[in-house]
C-alpha cells in the first residue's frame, strides 16, 4: 500500500539548518513555494533501496537567494560534481559544484526564455543539452571549465518543427536524443547527439508528454504526460509501448528513475511520488507544501562511461563522442572549424535566426532572444551593422541566400547586402519614390514592394532586372507589403484609406480584405505556414491578425500606448518597433499576452520595418512557379487557381507562346540609354516613348557611357563592372550578341564615349587611368593614346569631326571643360569653372556650334558657343542630379539620377526653371547614365580632313581646317607611311591593306537613314567644296553620310553618397563608416506608472 507522508513540517526544520545537498547518491527536485517564500532545490541523500523500505530519510537543499528566483529543469554531471538548473527569473541556466557545500554559481547561457523544463547532460562529451518551449528550439552548451555566459560555446542543435518542446533525455553511448513536443500534434522525438537523422517514436495518444527519463540497464524511454496523468514507457524504436501509472488529477511533471523505482513530480497537489517500475505499485507520497517541478536521480550509476576520447582529442570549443564515428570537434553558432580540425575561428556570417530593425539612420540586429538576454555592455552603435544615415525604410531578406534587402529613402534607392561580416552593399534599383515596405518571394525570387510616393506597387528579379509595375490605380498611401507564394497572393496595406488589399500576383483579381475593424494598417506580416495574415494598427493600438482559411479576424495583442510600427512574429514572440517616447524594438508573448521588453533609443534613429530574419520562416512551399521559373522568360508570377502567368520588365514584350520576353525596335527617331541598376541598354521611340531593350540576350554588369554609329547600326557602350573583365562591347541594334571592342585594365573607368562614325574612330576617357584615347572602328586592334598628361578625372567626351577638335570634362579638383584637336594637339582650357563642378554629359549643337553640358553639383544645364562666347545658363532645378545629354533636333534629352524618366527641354531655353522640363516616355526606369539619340532627319553631314584619305597606315586623325594627320597605334612608331612595332608587348596589328573607303558596301548598309535627296545635297556640297575632285568627291561624301553624335557621361558614388566620394569604380560597395553612438534603456511596462 502506498505510504503517504506530510512531508513538509521536517523538512522545513532542515531548511533552516541549512544543509546543503552533497556530492553523492541523491534524489533532487526542484520546486518553488505556493505563496511567499523562496525556491529550493531538495535532495534526500543516500541509496533509495534504503530510505524507501525504512521511510527514515536524510534531506537537503539548495535555497534560492531571494524569492524573485525558481528552479525549474534540472540535469547533473557526476563525474564533475556539479548540478544544473533552470532559473527562470532571470532567464538562464546555471551549475553549482556539490563540493565544500559551496555557494558559487556558474551561469552558463542567459537568455532562455524562462520556461525551460527540459535539460540533459552527455556525460561523454560533456554537454549540456537545453530545450525551450518559448523559442522552440534545442540547444547544446559545452560544459568547458571557467566558461561564462559571456562567452558560452552553444549550438542550436535542432530548431525545425518544433512547437512546444518540453521534455528531455540523452544516451551518449547509442548516440540519442529524446525530446517531447506537446505542440498541435503531439509527439516524442530521437535524433543523434547532433540533432540530425531525427525520426518520430511516439505520435499517437499523446496530449501533453512532458518529462523524460531513460531506463538505461532496460533500454526503455519513460515520459509523463500532464494532462492524461499518465506515467508511461516505450522501447526506442517505438514498440512496446505501456502505461506504467495512470492517476487522475495527478499532473505530473518530471520523471527520474533509480533501478526499479519511478519518482515523479506531479503539481496539483504538491506531491512527490515514488512507484514500482514494473507494476505501477505506489510505495510513498510526499506532499511536499511546494510546486515541484523537475526530478532528477543523482547518482554515479546513471552516467557509465568518462569522457577520455573528447578530452585527449582536446577540441576549443564543442567535442561530440557519437557512437559510429567516434569524437569530433565541432563550433557553437557563430563559428566555423579551422582546417586543423580543432580550432574554430568566426564566421562571416551572421546568425539567423534574429531581428533585423531598420532606424532610418542605420540598420541593426538584435538576437532571436533578444527579449531575454542580458543587456551589459550593449549599445545601439555595436548591434547597427548598416550606419550611413541613407534613411533606411524598408526590409525583406532572402533566407536561403542570406541576402538583405533594403530601401534608402535618401538616394531613392533599393540594395542589397549578403549578410556576412566585410561584405560591400550593392544597389539593384534606382529611382524609387518613398519604399516604406518591401517583401520577398523565396519561391520565385521575386522581389516586390510599395511606393506610397509614386503610389504604386512593383516586382523585379533580385538582382533589379526585369522590374514590372503591378498595381498603379487607387493607391494613397501603399505601406506593409505580404506575399504567400503558395497562394499565389499578395497583400499590402493602404493608411491613406484604411485598409488591406489583395490581388493574386500580378496585380489582377484585386479585392479588400473583409475587414472592418481597421484604422491605420502599417505592416504586414504572413506566417505561410498557419495561413494568419498581421499587421500593426497604430490607430486602434492593436496587433490584429487575420485567418485566410477560415475568413476571421482576431486581436493578437494591445497596448493603450503603442504606435504599432513594423512587425514581426518569432515563434511565440510579437515583436514590434514603436516610435516618439516609445521609438525602438518592443516585444510581447503572444500566448501570456505580456510585454517582455522594449530597447527604446528616444533620441536617436527613427524605428522603421523590422523583420524576423530566419531561413525558417521561409518554409519549402508547392508553388505553380516551382519548376525553373515556370519555364518564363523573366518574371513568373502566381495566380488564385493554382496556375501563374508569366510577364515581363521594361522595355520587353510577351510573346505569343506567352513564356519568351521579345523587344520591338525601331529604325529611326530614338534615344538609347544605359541604366546600370536595370542592368540594361534601352532604345526609346522619341514619337510613341515605347521603350524597348537592345540586345536582350546579352549580359550586362553596369553599362555607362553609350554611342551609337549610324553607319553600321552599332550601339557600344561601356561595363565597368563587367564579370569577365572591364571592355568597350558593341552589338548590331537588331542583333542579340555583343561584340568586345577594347579589353580595359582593372584600373579603367571608361566614364565618356564619342563616336565620329565620319572618320570610323571611338574616343573616350579613362577616368581611372587619366587618359584619352581613340580607337579605330573598323580594326579594334589600332589604339592610340592621344591625351594622358595633366588629367585629373575626364568624364564626358565629344567631337566635332569636320572642325577637327574634340572638347572633354575634367570634375577634379581643378574642375574645366578643354578642348584639343582631335589628335590631341593645340590643347587648352576651353572653359574654367570658378567652383568645383561636375560635367558629367556634353553634347553638340553642329547647326548652331553650340556645346552644351550638365552640372551635376549645382543641378543646372549651360551652353557656350565654339568661339567660347555667348556663355549661358539653360536650365536650374532645385533638386536634380543630371548625368546623361543628348541634343535631338530643337529638344534637348537628359538623364537625372533622381528620377525614374528621361526629360526634354527645348534647347532654346535660357534661364529657365523646372517648369521648362518634361517627362519624356513612361516612369520605369532606375539608373539611367549615358544618352545617345538619333534621326535620319536630323543626321549631322560634312566632310572632314580625313575625308579621301587613304595613305594612313593605322588611322587617320583629323585636324581643323580639313588638315588631317596619320597615328600609330600605342606600342607602334611612325616610320614613314608605315608604323612599326617598338614595343614588344603591344599587339601585333597587320598591315592593312590600300582599299578605296568609298566602296558602295559604305552607303549601302541599312538604316543609314539618309534619303536621295540627302545624297543630293551631299553632292552640291562637294562640288563647291572639292572643285577639282567632283568625281572622286561624290564617291566620298556618299560614303560618309551621316547620322549624329553621342556624348556621354557617367558617375556613381562610392558609398552612394555623390557627395563624398564621385566616382565609379565601385559605385556601391561601402565599408565600415562612420558610427554613432546611442545608449539603450531597457524598458520594462510593468514597471511604469
Amino acid at each position: 500500500m502506498e505510504i503517504y507522508l506530510i512531508f513538509i513540517s521536517w523538512f522545513l526544520i532542515l531548511i533552516k539548518a541549512g544543509h546543503s545537498v552533497r556530492h553523492g547518491t541523491n534524489l533532487v527536485w526542484s520546486m518553488s513555494p505556493l505563496v511567499n517564500g523562496k525556491a529550493r532545490i531538495v535532495g534526500i541523500e543516500g541509496d533509495p533501496n534504503e530510505w524507501i523500505p525504512s521511510g527514515n530519510v536524510t534531506v537537503r537543499h539548495i535555497s534560492a537567494p531571494h524569492s524573485a528566483w525558481q528552479f525549474r529543469g534540472l540535469a547533473f554531471h557526476h563525474r564533475h560534481k556539479t548540478l544544473y538548473w533552470s532559473e527562470k527569473s532571470k532567464q538562464r541556466l546555471q551549475g553549482l559544484m556539490l563540493v565544500n557545500r559551496s555557494t558559487t554559481t556558474q551561469t552558463l547561457y542567459s537568455g532562455t526564455s524562462g520556461t525551460v523544463d527540459g535539460l540533459a547532460v552527455d556525460w561523454v562529451s560533456n554537454n549540456l543539452y537545453s530545450v525551450d518551449p518559448k523559442y522552440n528550439w534545442i540547444m547544446m552548451i559545452a560544459l568547458k571549465d571557467n566558461m561564462t555566459d559571456e562567452d558560452p560555446y552553444y549550438k542550436l542543435v535542432v530548431k525545425t518543427d518544433l512547437a512546444n518542446p518540453h521534455g528531455l533525455a540523452v544516451y551518449p553511448q547509442k548516440g540519442y536524443l529524446f525530446w517531447s513536443d506537446w505542440g498541435f500534434f503531439p509527439k516524442i522525438e530521437v535524433s543523434d547527439l547532433l540533432g540530425l537523422n531525427r525520426r518520430t517514436v511516439v505520435s499517437d495518444n499523446l496530449i501533453a508528454p512532458r518529462g523524460m527519463t531513460i531506463d538505461y540497464q532496460e533500454n526503455l524511454l519513460y515520459w509523463v504526460d500532464s494532462i492524461k496523468n499518465t506515467i508511461e514507457s516505450v522501447q526506442f524504436n517505438g514498440n512496446s509501448r505501456r502505461i506504467i501509472v495512470s492517476h487522475a488529477g495527478a499532473k505530473f511533471f518530471g520523471v527520474a528513475i533509480f533501478e526499479k523505482y519511478l519518482f515523479a513530480t506531479e503539481q496539483l497537489d504538491g506531491h512527490l511520488r515514488i512507484y514500482d517500475k514494473n507494476t505501477g505499485k505506489g510505495y510513498i507520497n510526499y506532499q511536499l507544501g511546494y510546486i515541484p517541478y523537475d526530478v532528477i536521480m543523482y547518482d554515479e550509476s546513471a552516467q557509465p562511461g568518462n569522457s577520455s576520447e573528447c578530452d585527449l582529442l582536446d577540441c576549443e570549443q564543442i567535442c561530440v563522442n557519437m557512437p559510429l564515428t567516434g569524437a569530433n570537434c565541432y563550433c557553437g553558432d557563430g563559428f566555423e572549424l579551422h582546417e586543423d580540425q580543432k580550432s574554430c575561428v568566426e564566421t562571416r556570417l551572421f546568425l539567423q535566426p534574429s531581428h533585423i530593425y531598420a532606424i532610418n539612420d542605420a540598420i541593426c540586429q538584435y538576437p532571436a532572444n533578444f527579449g531575454h538576454m542580458s543587456l551589459t555592455n550593449v549599445t545601439l552603435d555595436k548591434q547597427c551593422f548598416i550606419k550611413t544615415r541613407k534613411g533606411f525604410m524598408a526590409l525583406a531578406y532572402d533566407g536561403d541566400q542570406r541576402t538583405l534587402y533594403y530601401s534608402e529613402n535618401v538616394t531613392k534607392s533599393i540594395s542589397q547586402v549578403q549578410l556576412k561580416r566585410g561584405e560591400y552593399t550593392q544597389t539593384i534599383i534606382k529611382g524609387i519614390g518613398e519604399v516604406k515596405g518591401m517583401t520577398f518571394d523565396w519561391m520565385t525570387k521575386n522581389l516586390f514592394w510599395t511606393d506610397s510616393k509614386n503610389r504604386w506597387i512593383m516586382v523585379a528579379r533580385p538582382d533589379g532586372r526585369f522590374q514590372r509595375k503591378l498595381i498603379t490605380v487607387n493607391l494613397t498611401d501603399p505601406l506593409g507589403i505580404a506575399v504567400h507564394p503558395q497562394r499565389g497572393e499578395l497583400y499590402w496595406s493602404d493608411p491613406g484609406r484604411s485598409v488591406i488589399e489583395f490581388s493574386a500576383l500580378n496585380g489582377g483579381g484585386r479585392q479588400l480584405l473583409p475587414v472592418t475593424d481597421i484604422s491605420h494598417p502599417n505592416h504586414l506580416y504572413l506566417d505561410c505556414t498557419s495561413d494568419v495574415l498581421y499587421w500593426a494598427d497604430s490607430g486602434l493600438n492593436k496587433i490584429k491578425a487575420y485567418d485566410l482559411d477560415l475568413k476571421s479576424t482576431m486581436d493578437i495583442y494591445s497596448q493603450q500606448s503603442a504606435n504599432f510600427y513594423g512587425i514581426s512574429i518569432f515563434q511565440d514572440y510579437l515583436v514590434w518597433t514603436d516610435q516618439n517616447d516609445m521609438n525602438g524594438i518592443h516585444i510581447a508573448d503572444i500566448q501570456t499576452q505580456k510585454k517582455v521588453r522594449g530597447i527604446l533609443h528616444p533620441q536617436t534613429g527613427h524605428a522603421l520595418d523590422v523583420i524576423a530574419y530566419d531561413v525558417l520562416n521561409q518554409p519549402i512551399l508547392d508553388v505553380t512557379c516551382g519548376e525553373n521559373n515556370g519555364y518564363c522568360d523573366q518574371l513568373c508570377l502566381g495566380l488564385y487557381n493554382e496556375s501563374y502567368v508569366c510577364a515581363c520588365g521594361t522595355g520587353f514584350q510577351l510573346d505569343r507562346d506567352l513564356r519568351s520576353c521579345t523587344t520591338g525596335l525601331v529604325r529611326d527617331n530614338f534615344v538609347i540609354a544605359a541604366d546600370s541598376y536595370q542592368k540594361q541598354l534601352y532604345q526609346m521611340d522619341l514619337s510613341t516613348g515605347d521603350v524597348h531593350v537592345i540586345a536582350p540576350d546579352v549580359t550586362h554588369y553596369r553599362p555607362i557611357a553609350v554611342g551609337f554609329d549610324p553607319i553600321r547600326n552599332h550601339v557600344y557602350w561601356t561595363d565597368n563592372d563587367k564579370a569577365d573583365g572591364k571592355a568597350i562591347q558593341r552589338v548590331n541594334v537588331e542583333g542579340r550578341q555583343a561584340e568586345v571592342v577594347w579589353d580595359l585594365s582593372e584600373d579603367s573607368i571608361i566614364d565618356g564615349l564619342a563616336v565620329d562614325y565620319v572618320n570610323r574612330l571611338l574616343y573616350f576617357t579613362d577616368t581611372g587611368l587619366d587618359r584619352i584615347q581613340v580607337l579605330s572602328m573598323d580594326n579594334s586592334l589600332i589604339c592610340k593614346t592621344i591625351v594622358e598628361d595633366n588629367l585629373d578625372e575626364p568624364r564626358a567626351i565629344a567631337v566635332h569631326p569636320m572642325k577637327g577638335k574634340m572638347f572633354w570634362s575634367d570634375w577634379g579638383r581643378d574642375s574645366k571643360i578643354e578642348t584639343a584637336n582631335m589628335d590631341g594637339s593645340e590643347r587648352q582650357v576651353f572653359i574654367q569653372m570658378s567652383e568645383v563642378s561636375w560635367q558629367n554629359g556634353l553634347t553638340i549643337d553642329f547647326q548652331d556650334d553650340v556645346l552644351y553640358w550638365v552640372d551635376a553639383m549645382h543641378n543646372k544645364i549651360e551652353a557656350i558657343s565654339l568661339d567660347g562666347k555667348n556663355r549661358r545658363n539653360v536650365i536650374t532645378e532645385e533638386d536634380a542630379h543630371y548625368f546623361g545629354i543628348s541634343l535631338n533636333g530643337e529638344s534637348l534629352l537628359i538623364s537625372d539620377w533622381k528620377t525614374n524618366y528621361l526629360k526634354t527641354l527645348p534647347k532654346t531655353t535660357r534661364d529657365g526653371g523646372s517648369s521648362d522640363i518634361t517627362r519624356v516616355g513612361p516612369r520605369t526606369f532606375s539608373r539611367l547614365n549615358g544618352l545617345t539619340s538619333y534621326n535620319s532627319k536630323l543626321v549631322v553631314k560634312g566632310a572632314s580632313g580625313c575625308t579621301g584619305v587613304f595613305s594612313c597606315d593605322h588611322i587617320c586623325l583629323p585636324l581643323p581646317s580639313n588638315r588631317f594627320v596619320c597615328a600609330c597605334a600605342d606600342g607602334y612608331t611612325e616610320a614613314g607611311a608605315r608604323c612599326i612595332q617598338t614595343d614588344d608587348n603591344a599587339t601585333f596589328i597587320q598591315p592593312q591593306a590600300k582599299s578605296d573607303f568609298s566602296s558602295s558596301k559604305y552607303i549601302t548598309y541599312p538604316n543609314s537613314g539618309l534619303s536621295k535627296g540627302g545624297i543630293v545635297a551631299i553632292a552640291v556640297v562637294s562640288v563647291i567644296v572639292f572643285i577639282l575632285v567632283i568625281i572622286s568627291a561624290m564617291f566620298l561624301f556618299t560614303r560618309w553620310r551621316s547620322g549624329r553624335i553621342r556624348h556621354e557621361r557617367l558617375v556613381d558614388s562610392g558609398d552612394n553618397q555623390v557627395d563624398s566620394f564621385y566616382r565609379i569604380t565601385f559605385p556601391d560597395k561601402q565599408q565600415e563608416s562612420v558610427s554613432f553612438d546611442s545608449g539603450i534603456d531597457q524598458y520594462d511596462q510593468t514597471h511604469r506608472p
